[in-house]
């Protein structure tokens, strides 16, 4: 089916899943997002759309005529997908030195650190050790406080999302390596240290393996495809996604 004016777009919906549970509203001015969550959220939405990116590898092609409006720029749009996507870790490793150990490193922190850097001189981890060493820790949460208002967090989780489409998609075994690093191998250290400065993470990280995750995602854009682009459902090996969906409704 072509694109309707108006409807949701695929990496839109998949950013509800990060910004619900961001997302505060003030008496005037309208909703907006935390910085430190507004980074934080960048990260899982880039995430999620690389673990679908991975899943369906071998299916952009066909995953992409939901992504453009004009299907006959579906090649173009893979190309800038890889360029993006490539450029991004290409900027990565030659900064850091090595591979991203996970997304929050690779785009929350990176993304975190851009703004810091161009504000202060220092990076993330810089400031936060000098806060710690000086005793300013309430002067550096100001830092985390400030407001991004929710339209730019849903612009910018649109955009994120499809180059994460694309880095799951030509990296694939990085993708998984990525993740599992996250989820298995986390840094309490420096996760305790983002909690002592404000940033709004649990006590501890949530443990959710690789498959549970992709079933998620898979199961929201099975939801996606049937309402809006039904003939693609076989295509991308959704449709038992969809049945299962329904079966569990008429069980419940």
């Amino acid at each position: 089916m072509p694109f309707r004016e108006g409807q949701p777009t695929l990496t839109g919906v998949l950013s509800w899943i990060p910004l619900k549970h961001a997302v505060k509203e003030r008496l005037f001015g309208g909703r907006y997002l935390r910085v430190s969550d507004y980074f934080i959220m960048l990260g899982f939405q880039y995430e999620t759309c690389a673990l679908l990116g991975r899943a369906r590898c071998d299916k952009l092609n066909v995953l992409s005529r939901m992504l453009v409006r004009e299907e006959n720029k579906v090649e173009e749009f893979i190309t800038f997908l890889r360029n993006v996507s490539s450029d991004r870790l290409n900027r990565f490793i030659n900064e850091v030195g090595e591979e991203p150990k996970s997304f929050f490193h690779f785009i929350s922190i990176k993304e975190y650190d851009s703004v810091l850097v161009s504000a202060f001189g220092l990076p993330l981890d810089e400031l936060i050790l000098l806060a710690v060493r000086s005793q300013k820790i309430k002067e550096a949460k100001k830092l985390f406080d400030r407001k991004v208002p929710l339209e730019v967090a849903t612009d910018k989780a649109r955009i994120y999302g499809l180059e994460g489409i694309g880095f799951g998609s030509f990296f694939p075994e990085l993708t998984e390596r990525m993740y599992k690093n996250a989820y298995e191998n986390v840094d309490m250290d420096k996760w305790a240290e983002a909690r002592k400065m404000g940033v709004d993470i649990p006590q501890k990280p949530d443990i959710v393996s690789l498959e549970e995750r992709e079933e998620i995602v898979l199961q929201m854009v099975a939801a996606y495809t049937s309402e809006f682009y039904p003939e693609l459902l076989d295509p991308l090996d959704l449709r038992g996604y969809v049945e299962e969906r329904h079966g569990n409704s008429r069980t419940t």
